[in-house]
Order: structure tokens, then C-alpha cells, then sequence
């Protein structure tokens, strides 16, 4: 059975037995060199696995699912009770190859510091007051690693509380966020947006990549933090509402965009032309777009 199909299969098996005899390990069976937090080289996609946790007592798990797993003479066996799939792996610094029948799947160890070290990172110094933030570069688009927080008429703390604009940014109005970015940068449309998440593995599934690996509440009792597999790291600043109140730090992250027309057509769930502020939630993997004039959200400046 091919990597893909079988791996897919193993998650809606609920693995009671947590115990698997490990082959002793030589050179060329160095099972602490796989121990990690491994994730699709491209941020996957729905049909793909993305995200495997292996533990050195041959445990792990796959999507959030329970797998065990071991090597032996180069070769990786992942299974649950009732199935199993034996590849050929290749291990390259902080990338995991597996290969069946000629398909190679890759992923990227997050924890490695030489993969840390591998993602485009920058600063950039804001001229008109001297902050600092970081920046990333993600296929083609170089975005601030951080909500930017200038302050100005038209935008505010959360909860009023500078603390939160040194943690989360600074909350914007509609119109303020339309030229709030400084020079050189700007607001992101939606297209561009989408393109980022695109590249991230799509609507239903980017949330996840997006999120920063702390900082987010917890989803009945379950870590909601995202992998940040491309350094975005993403925090849920929350907004605040037409009434002057405060809503969802923690819970939520909103970020303006700017859609091709100047009115939407109501609440809308899936990327639409005419949202005008993108949304991630603690509890859900999904990203989407709604239309409201009424907020305060964060932004995310877009290298021109």
C-alpha cells in the first residue's frame, strides 16, 4: 500500500497498544536521528499527511493520530494495530525522505536548528518610530513575522493595555488600516493573502501553519498552538467591536485585508472577493473571510 493512502489510513485507528519492540540501533539504524517533530515539506495538503511526531520509545504520533514506528536496515516501519507500511527513508540533515515505489514524500524536523536557521528571516526598522520587527520571506512574498503596532489616531490596545501592544500589536479601525503600513510596505489584499495560504495547504488546513507554536488557548483541554512551519507565527490578538468593547484575545486572530470591491455582501465563511478581514480561530485549522467596517483588527504589513 503507497505511503500516502496507508498513512491516511492509520489515523481513524485508535491505538490502545502503545508498546513495539525496537530493532538495537548502529550507524545505519540511528533512531534518535528520526526522533522529532517532522512536518511536510510544503505545508501538505488535505490528502496528505503533514505532521509526524516520533518519540524514541516508538511511539508517535501522525495528524493526531497514535502510530508506532521503528527502523531497521534503512527502512521505516510506521503502523497501527491493523496496518503497517515499510519505506525506504533517506535522512539529510534536518529532511526526512520516504520513498514508495518511486514516490519520495519530504518533511522538515521544526525542532532542528538548522532548519530554524534555514527560514528567510529579516528585520525591518519602522522609520517613523524606531520599532523593530521581524520579517520572513514565504515563496515569493516577504511579510512581517509580527502585527505591526504604530501608534496613531485610529488604532488602540487591546483592552487599552499597552502590555498587549507589546504582545499582540495594536488594533486598527477600517480606514486607519488602509494606509498604516510605512513605506516600502502595505495592507495585503486578498489575493495576496490567498496566495499565502495557498502555498500553506489551503483554506481548511493553513490555520495550523500559521499559528505560533505558543500563545494560543487551549481546545478542550487540547493544544490549539500551530506548528509555524514558515515562521509566520501568528497570534490571536482578538478585536474590538463598534461598542467600544474587547473580544476573543487568545481566542481569535483578525487581520485586515483589502477586497476588490468597497462592500460585501454579508458574513461570509470562505475566501470571497468581498471580505475585507481574514480570521483564524484557537480551535479549527481554517481560514476565512468576512466583511465589517465596525472593527478594530490587527495588520500584518506586505513588502511592495
Amino acid at each position: 500500500m503507497k505511503i500516502q493512502t496507508l498513512l491516511k489510513s492509520i489515523f481513524g485507528v485508535v491505538v490502545t497498544v502503545l508498546l513495539l519492540p525496537i530493532m538495537s540501533c548502529d550507524s545505519a539504524n540511528n533512531l534518535s536521528a528520526l526522533v522529532g517533530h517532522w512536518l511536510h515539506e510544503s505545508g501538505g495538503t488535505e490528502k496528505t499527511p503533514q505532521d509526524m511526531e516520533l518519540f524514541k520509545d516508538g511511539t508517535g504520533m501522525c495528524d493526531g493520530n497514535s502510530i508506532l514506528w521503528k527502523i531497521d536496515n534503512k527502512r521505516l516501519t510506521i503502523q497501527s494495530l491493523s496496518l503497517g507500511v515499510v519505506s525506504d527513508y533517506e535522512l539529510s540533515d534536518y529532511r526526512l525522505t520516504l520513498t514508495d515505489n518511486g514516490k519520495k514524500i519530504t518533511y522538515l524536523n521544526i525542532n532542528n536548528e538548522n532548519y530554524q536557521k534555514s527560514l528567510q528571516k529579516g528585520t525591518f526598522t519602522d522609520s517613523r518610530d524606531g520599532k523593530k520587527y521581524g520579517t520572513v520571506k514565504i515563496n515569493t512574498q516577504t511579510w512581517f513575522a509580527e502585527n505591526l503596532n504604530y501608534e496613531t489616531a485610529g488604532g488602540k490596545c487591546y483592552d487599552n493595555n499597552s502590555a498587549n501592544c507589546d504582545k499582540y500589536g495594536r488594533l486598527y479601525n477600517w480606514e486607519t488600516a488602509m494606509k498604516a503600513c510605512p513605506n516600502g510596505w502595505h495592507l495585503p489584499s486578498n489575493e495576496e493573502w490567498q496566495t499565502l495560504v495557498n502555498f500553506t495547504g489551503g483554506n481548511k488546513i493553513a490555520g495550523k501553519k500559521f499559528k505560533a507554536r505558543s500563545g494560543w488557548n487551549s481546545n478542550k483541554g487540547k493544544s490549539s498552538n500551530g506548528t509555524d512551519i514558515f515562521g509566520f507565527s501568528a497570534l490571536p490578538g482578538g478585536y474590538s467591536a463598534s461598542d467600544g468593547l474587547f473580544y476573543t484575545a487568545g481566542y481569535r486572530g483578525l487581520w485586515w485585508t483589502t477586497p476588490k470591491i468597497e462592500k460585501g455582501r454579508g458574513a461570509l465563511s470562505s475566501p470571497s472577493e468581498y471580505g475585507n478581514y481574514l480570521r483564524i480561530f484557537y480551535d479549527n485549522e481554517y481560514i476565512g473571510y468576512r466583511y465589517s467596517e465596525d472593527l478594530f483588527c490587527s495588520i500584518r504589513c506586505l513588502q511592495d
